[in-house]
């Protein structure tokens, strides 16, 4: 496996996609096995409305529900008049996926800690936390750096620890903290809102909202215009039906509107299902093939549709697709490697299925 291409960081701020007027946006789920953190992304999902859902990815063994990565794509604030895209991604709690762990971290722009509120977890939850903390250290990125939450989960079984003494064990730092119960969707949206709005808050402090607008216009720290919303809503339905028009800088919850799955229809979407067989099938080499497969085929759709002429359409593609250049990178080496007839990992795999997503989404 060539474990340097998944470790490399890609880092934020976001993607900003002019073309699409999209900025998107990375929030991680983390946390031990079994706390929590897929329940929490299948919650949200069950509660949006089944005609309007996006497609959520969940690959999993018999070893850790999920190897890889849940992936749910929101619409949820604006920022001026840009739509900001949430991607909700989990990583696997199980130690040894450890450089999963590190792939799915990497761009991350603000992160959800799921803590096991039973006692009997808290090796793991301690042990899960310095985890993160070595991950985000080894991919550059500080301690605070990225706007994070807590979700104490699973309040609703016996012998747990009381808040008191949850924030006194997990939240040194007094970041804000949620009591959930996941499979109910109880605090799952407050914490959901909570993150999303720290992110859009930093993302207008590092001078994303001057950028949108253009070098010409003023610097706009944040307000209520930009980052403030009414009381959390009680349910997703409920948010939606809230704002149907969101006023800019005011949160919803909306479904992705390219569709209700996750690939679109016709080629890319038979391509996707071959991808993702290939996944659980864990033939990496084919996952890598069939991904520039995808993002070929979407690139030459997308230049005849823009009348531009070019015998490799890709990089330009991705670029107005909001993909990193060192992610193209990533991929191209991937395929060089692949039609060499070297086998490459899971790793290489997951970072190819990064940017099908991201070209896509």
């Amino acid at each position: 496996m060539h474990e340097g291409l998944a470790n490399r960081y890609y880092p934020s701020v976001s993607s900003i996609n002019f073309h699409t007027k999209e900025v998107s946006v990375k929030i991680v789920y983390y946390g031990p096995g079994l706390c929590g953190k897929t329940t929490s992304l299948q919650t949200i999902y069950g509660s949006l409305p089944a005609d309007k859902r996006p497609q959520l990815v969940s690959l999993a063994t018999e070893v850790d529900r999920t190897i890889f990565f849940d992936f749910l794509p929101l619409v949820a604030y604006r920022i001026r008049d840009f739509l900001v895209r949430l991607q909700l991604y989990t990583v696997p709690g199980q130690v040894f996926y450890n450089a999963t762990r590190k792939l799915v971290l990497n761009g991350v722009d603000g992160l959800v800690f799921v803590a096991d509120s039973q006692r009997a977890m808290t090796d793991s939850n301690l042990e899960s936390l310095q985890n993160l903390e070595e991950n985000l250290t080894e991919l550059g990125l500080e301690e605070g750096r990225v706007p994070m939450v807590l979700q104490y989960n699973k309040r609703d079984l016996v012998d747990i620890h009381s808040i008191a003494e949850m924030e006194a064990l997990y939240n040194p730092r007094r970041l804000p903290s949620f009591a959930t119960v996941a499979v109910k969707g109880e605090g799952l949206y407050e914490a959901l809102k909570s993150v999303s709005q720290a992110v859009i808050s930093d993302l207008i402090k590092k001078g994303v909202g001057r950028e949108l607008s253009g070098p010409s216009a003023e610097a706009k720290a944040p307000g209520p215009s930009d980052t403030q919303a009414p009381s959390p809503p009680r349910s997703v339905e409920e948010a939606m039906s809230q704002a149907a028009q969101p006023p800019l800088g005011a949160p919803s919850v909306l479904p992705a509107a390219s569709g209700s799955g996750l690939w679109p229809l016709g080629d890319a979407a038979r391509l996707g299902e071959r991808i993702e067989a290939a996944l659980r099938a864990m033939h990496w080499n084919d996952v890598v093939g069939l991904v520039e497969q995808l993002v070929e085929q979407q690139a030459r759709r997308w230049a005849a549709s823009e009348g531009a002429s070019s015998n490799n359409p890709v990089p330009s593609f991705l670029l107005m697709r909001g993909v990193p250049a060192a992610r193209y990178r990533s991929l191209a080496e991937a395929g060089r490697l692949v039609r060499a007839g070297q086998a490459v990992g899971r790793n290489e795999a997951l970072s190819a299925l990064v940017v099908a997503l991201e070209s896509l989404w």
